[in-house]
């Protein structure tokens, strides 16, 4: 009788676990990479279990896995013809499906299997034609990386040849100014999609509009960018919006000590051909007041994200999407003259900001070689900041005003064209047509009168065309293509050639050269601060790229790259410092421009990553570079942004284990930042005392150099996966060191001297998110 129950329990415990144990579902589609054409039986399987759970996808390229065990989990996809897909360390939860979108590459001429990790190999952009500079953008990253703060620009500043700031998400690649970037949307140019945009750096903001819930995994680009990129001087984020769940409704509620977050996806319908995805997000910097600068409790921001889509079949796919933010940041002035040690303390400031783009897409697959995407959009951002002063008398008068709004109208067309294994072709073309309406003014004179430096509104074209191909003979790769940009406001057209090579040098390395000239307009305000600047013409980029990989395990990759970028025809102010290059908060600009200016970047990117396996991961990347400009007066200088090197370290370690019914983990995330200070100008000591307010020596323009950056962030998430819901607590620490950032000199009114500006801005978040 003991014998028989002790082998009862023997069997039945087991049984019993194996109920217990969350399980979730694995859907996804498998297509051609190029073509977007679904792949019919591709063997699709869980690595690691026993007994196996696999499937193969059906007439549509569909697959669905279920009672796949919740945790980290690895899928394997083969199919004949194509290179053999490893999905590493997929993070299942039971709070909602998983959900997958997966693009397989055919093979050409027999070349050996190819293990890509983790889903795609990070180095490696999504877009096959990119030769160098490029890499994929993971959202589950973007949540997990200590310093993302969910934020795909944070996380942006991790990878080699991008710096970063405390006060700022602003980009900055290879010590071009942070307005280079092109931002993209379902392949169409977007505003700086972040909050408060344009308001502390043109080309960023303070925290991210967008979501890791919309977004899938995107591109980002750091130099000799692809053909079909246009009007970017810098780098480009190309970004790309994930599909709602089209079996099965779910949400997402997260509430923090910034705010609130609310997403929800599923299909319209029994049917699933409709799905829908929504996002929204209020915060409010009122808890965090006690760690912020002065006044910046209140601080707030909301945002909202979409995307609605319509599949038909295999014939293609309709989409609408949109995304829109508005916030409030400003001060109120102290109106007793005791109490007035800088001039902020008398300043009224009030700057609400936006932006908002909503687009169409319809996907067309032509037949199993070609498809055709088709965008319109529009888009528009809007920056209103008034500033009002107290003068010695305790009078408040106006100082600043600056109303600009920019809108933008687009159609957009692409075909892909696979003329064979080895052949791929791209071409496609961009209307837009740009609004702007913009009125500048400021007070300088002694009867405090406000003087209008700019009032325009109107509108203009700016035209884009592009055609690339992609070629393989062998272990080589070879890329070919041209953009042609025209600008109707000054007439002016720029053919841009580009060009690339892949060599494979053994089954794991490779080698890649990569060119391109790439041009951007300026900041619209500028074109109207004098008569003359309307014949402005493009600043254009010639970048030089020379890159080697090295898959040195499955899981750790090295990738170093070598580049030179020579930039010409930079609006400077004659027989001045000032060059574009330098913009960061220049509103009030009233001088005629002239490109004569020149600029030089060149340096060394280094990246060596272990992908997430057993349990942890890490990525080293570091950067020595030299960034110089050559201004109206003919004087080579550093730029503002010649920071000269720059350092990070993360990595992160998950613990997983199961009890009482419930799948569980622990990741602890960690990050650290070293770099170079920014450049400044000296202190006019003369000028500043006679005007009792900082005055900066720009003859001698950025021969200074703030302190160097030491700082550290960290991430502490706890998930809990029940049966069917998922609970997840989570503990971020941008700047955990409490470093203080210099942002310049402060004229003190009380103790009649100059004081350096530093601030430490410490953000933390406590925040609960629950998976239904």
């Amino acid at each position: 009788m003991k014998t028989s129950l002790f082998i009862l329990i023997l069997v039945i415990c087991p049984v019993l676990e194996a109920v217990s144990q969350p399980f979730q579902t694995v859907r996804g589609v498998v297509t051609d990479r190029d073509t977007k054409i679904p792949l019919i039986g591709v063997t699709v399987i869980v690595t690691g279990t026993d007994p196996i759970i696999g499937t193969s996808t059906d007439l549509d390229g569909e697959f669905t896995l279920t009672r796949v065990p919740a945790g980290r989990q690895t899928l394997k996809f083969s199919y004949v013809g194509y290179e053999t897909l490893f999905v590493r360390e997929i993070l299942i939860g039971s709070g909602r499906e998983t959900v997958l979108d997966i693009g397989m590459k055919e093979t050409v001429g027999g070349l050996d299997e190819v293990i890509v990790t983790p889903g795609l190999r990070k180095d490696i952009a999504m877009n096959t034609m990119a030769a160098a500079s490029a890499r994929l953008l993971s959202m589950e990253e973007a949540s997990r990386y200590a310093g993302g703060f969910d934020d795909p620009a944070r996380l942006a500043s991790s990878f080699a040849g991008v710096a970063g700031n405390l006060a700022n998400n602003a980009i900055v690649v290879r010590g071009n100014a942070a307005s280079g970037l092109l931002w993209r949307m379902e392949g169409i140019e977007i505003p700086t999609p972040t909050h408060f945009a344009n308001l502390l750096t043109f080309g960023g903001g303070g925290i991210t509009a967008l979501s890791s819930h919309l977004l899938a995994d995107s591109d980002f680009y750091t130099g000799a960018f692809p053909a079909e990129f246009g009007n970017a001087l810098s780098g480009v984020f190309d970004m790309r919006l994930r599909n709602g769940n089209n079996r099965r409704r779910e949400q997402t509620l997260k509430a923090g000590i910034l705010g609130l977050d609310a997403a929800a996806e599923g299909p319209f319908n029994s049917a699933g051909s409709a799905t829908y995805l929504l996002n929204y997000r209020y915060s409010t910097f009122s808890l965090m007041g006690p760690l912020l600068p002065d006044d910046a409790d209140g601080i707030n921001y909301q945002n909202l994200a979409f995307r609605l889509n319509l599949a038909t079949g295999r014939t293609g796919s309709v989409g609408l999407w949109g995304i829109g933010a508005t916030d409030w940041s400003g001060q109120s002035a102290d109106p007793d003259p005791a109490a007035w040690v800088y001039d902020q303390d008398r300043e009224d400031l009030e700057s609400p900001t936006r932006f908002g783009a909503i687009g169409l897409q319809v996907r067309q697959n032509l037949s199993n070689t070609a498809f055709l995407s088709t965008s319109l959009a529009l888009s528009g951002n809007g920056l209103r900041f008034t500033m009002d002063r107290y003068t010695d008398e305790g009078v408040l008068v106006p100082r600043e005003r600056v109303r600009n709004s920019a809108g933008r109208a687009a159609v957009s067309s692409t075909l892909n064209y696979k003329l064979s294994p080895a052949h791929i072709h791209v071409s496609g073309f961009t209307a837009a047509r740009l609004f702007y309406n913009q009125k500048i003014s400021i007070a300088e004179s002694p009867d405090y009168l406000l003087d209008t430096l700019i009032d325009e509104s109107g509108q203009t074209w700016q035209l884009q065309a592009f055609s690339q191909s992609s070629y393989t003979i062998g272990r080589a790769t070879l890329l070919a293509g041209i953009h042609m940009h025209y600008f109707n406001l000054n007439g002016r057209l720029s053919p841009e050639p580009r060009a690339g090579l892949t060599i494979r040098t053994g089954n794991l390395s490779s080698l890649q050269l990569a060119y391109g000239r790439h041009t951007r307009i300026e900041h619209l305000p500028l074109y109207f601060a004098h008569p003359g600047n309307r014949s402005l013409g493009f600043t254009k980029a010639d970048h030089l790229v020379a890159g080697f990989r090295q898959l040195l395990a499955p899981n750790l990759n090295l990738n170093m790259e070598v580049y030179y970028q020579f930039l010409t025809d930079v609006p400077v102010i004659p027989d001045s410092s000032f060059s574009t290059l330098n913009l960061e908060q220049d509103w009030f600009i009233r001088d005629r421009l002239i490109n004569d200016g020149k600029g030089r970047n060149y340096g060394i990117d280094i990246t060596i990553e272990r992908y997430f396996s057993a349990g942890w991961y890490a990525l080293l990347s570091g950067s020595v570079f030299k960034s110089e400009y050559r201004g109206g007066d003919g004087i080579w200088r550093d730029t503002r942004n010649n920071r000269n090197y720059s350092l990070v370290l993360l990595g992160g370690r998950e613990w997983s284990w199961t009890s009482e019914g419930k799948a569980r983990s622990l990741g602890l995330n960690g990050r650290v930042n070293l770099m170079g200070g920014r450049r400044y100008s000296p202190v006019n000591m003369a000028a500043t005392f006679a005007a009792r307010e900082v005055v900066y020596d720009e003859s001698m323009a950025f021969s200074s150099r703030e302190p160097g950056v030491f700082y550290a962030d960290m991430t502490l998430e706890y998930r809990i996966n029940r049966m069917r819901t998922a609970g997840v607590w989570s503990l971020q620490f941008i700047n955990l060191t409490g470093f203080q950032e210099f942002y310049g000199y402060r004229f003190n009114l009380r103790a009649n001297r100059v004081d350096r500006h530093r601030e430490a801005i410490i953000l933390p978040n406590l925040s609960y998110r629950f998976e239904f």
